[in-house]
């Protein structure tokens, strides 16, 4: 039988609030050993608002160059702000939103959907501004370090509070005034040491990203590609035997730069490319995924990624979307996950390649991502390599359809050029990527293993302070 609380009319006075949800038993517990601590409200500690409340999304691009990155609360999560299939907006847009302008050092809060998500922006943030799902806490230097308040955040001490002071039935939220009653413990001098703990582990992210980085240069790397000429004209022209070989009518897909792109391969100086054939030849298993018709994703006791969930050679097996294990042994057993699998995103962000590692017990795709299996001798981190590069990247967008909502086709991917060099180079080349990739691996673990640590030692000090 569950534990009954029962609460005073005082109590409730105090928090103005009336609901049984914000007097739960383990809530009342946790927050009865805050009280004997020396705690700061975080409005005190920090200055706090939130992102803007206009409808921009027509303005999303995922080109960088458009101008400043725009956050959504799918963006917030993983203590460190992600780089996972960002959007950008145009400068003018950006300076128009001046109020919510986010800077390094701010601990970002999802206050809408996947309430207690959070993210430091690090020291080296570009210019970014975000929507009204997410707080902005701005810590005052003089009085908390942004490290210690965002592992305090992430905290079970500081994640209670968060979902304690969440409201609504339908659509749950926490709304900025109710920020006044989150309190954060002062620890003294341990404040510095859980500090120092998350400033190591940006040091092992920021290597990981410039490990990820290099593994996708690699391939352009050991080839020994020139700078390719990725400018385009206004006017140009195809023959129409190309246009009934190749089955497409759109002037998009015979752009001259890539035609530009497949020749710098063939011209690669370091190793000999010797032709090109369709990738269909390599695989030997292709198909997508499907969404269980009425089922709860928030249900269920297997991972289910989607096209969030795979970027460039990393896979997020921390979703929590879920499906029922017999739709994983029945109508989706054909997409069950394996170790050796590679993954390739076809639909809205299209092209993130990544090779499935440390595969969960049971886990399973939806309709936006493809799987792949090899055929015999093609190396996996070869293959991901090729579609995370710069070239193979191009010829991913020149056989994309659809304007608004890209989407690769199945056969699409299949008829994609893939190139071939000698078997040695080829091993050697995906043994190098493999490599580099598993370097970042092991620094992305290091710094997960940091940041729970940090979160660790806030929640042990705060029970060992306050035993009776």
């Amino acid at each position: 039988m569950a534990a009954v609380a029962t609460v005073s009319a005082a109590s409730t006075s105090t928090a103005r609030r009336f609901d049984s949800e914000h007097f739960k038993p383990e809530y009342l517990s946790l927050s009865s050993r805050l009280v004997k601590l020396a705690t700061e409200s975080i409005t005190v500690l920090s200055d706090v608002s939130d992102g803007n409340h206009a409808s921009v999304s027509e303005h999303f691009s995922s080109n960088p160059s458009v101008g400043p990155r725009y956050l959504r609360g799918q963006d917030i999560g993983g203590f460190f702000l992600g780089d996972a299939n960002p959007v950008f907006i145009p400068r003018s847009i950006y300076d128009s939103f001046r109020r919510s302008h986010m800077q390094p050092g701010d601990v970002l809060l999802s206050i809408v959907g996947t309430i207690g998500s959070l993210s430091l922006v690090p020291r080296d943030a570009p210019p970014l501004t975000g929507s009204c799902k997410i707080a902005i806490l701005r810590p005052r230097l003089d009085r908390i370090s942004p490290e210690y308040l965002a592992a305090f955040l992430a905290s079970r001490y500081g994640q209670f509070q968060i979902h304690r002071q969440t409201r609504g039935a339908v659509q749950m939220g926490l709304i900025l005034e109710d920020m006044r009653f989150i309190r954060v413990a002062r620890l003294g001098k341990a404040e510095s040491i859980i500090s120092g703990e998350v400033d190591r582990a940006y040091t092992h992210i920021s290597e990981a990203k410039r490990l990820y980085t290099s593994a996708q240069r690699m391939l352009e790397e050991e080839l020994g590609l020139e700078k390719i000429d990725l400018t385009h004209r206004i006017g140009y022209e195809t023959r129409l035997s190309e246009t009934l070989q190749a089955r497409r009518w759109d002037s998009e897909f015979y752009k001259p730069k890539y035609q530009r792109v497949m020749d710098a391969v063939l011209r690669a100086k370091k190793v000999r490319v010797e032709r090109f054939v369709p990738v269909g030849r390599l695989i030997s298993y292709l198909t997508n995924g499907h969404t269980p018709l009425h089922h709860d994703l928030g249900v269920g006791e297997v991972s289910f990624l989607t096209a969030e969930h795979v970027s460039d050679y990393r896979l997020d097996f921390g979703t929590d979307k879920r499906i029922l294990r017999r739709h994983h042994e029945s109508e989706l057993a054909r997409t069950g996950l394996h170790d050796g699998d590679i993954l390739l995103t076809i639909k809205g962000k299209v092209g993130n390649c990544a090779v499935v590692r440390n595969c969960p017990e049971a886990a399973n795709i939806n309709q936006d991502v493809a799987l792949i299996r090899r055929r015999v001798g093609v190396h996996p981190y070869f293959f991901a390599a090729w579609f995370n590069s710069l070239i193979g990247k191009q010829l991913v967008e020149q056989r994309i359809t659809g304007g608004i909502n890209p989407f690769l086709g199945l056969g699409n991917l299949r008829g994609m050029p893939f190139p071939i060099v000698d078997l040695k180079e080829h091993n050697r080349i995906g043994d190098l990527v493999q490599a580099t990739v598993e370097k970042a691996y092991a620094a992305e673990r290091e710094a997960s293993n940091l940041i729970d640590q940090a979160k660790r030692r806030v929640d042990q000090l705060v029970e060992q302070k306050t035993e009776v």
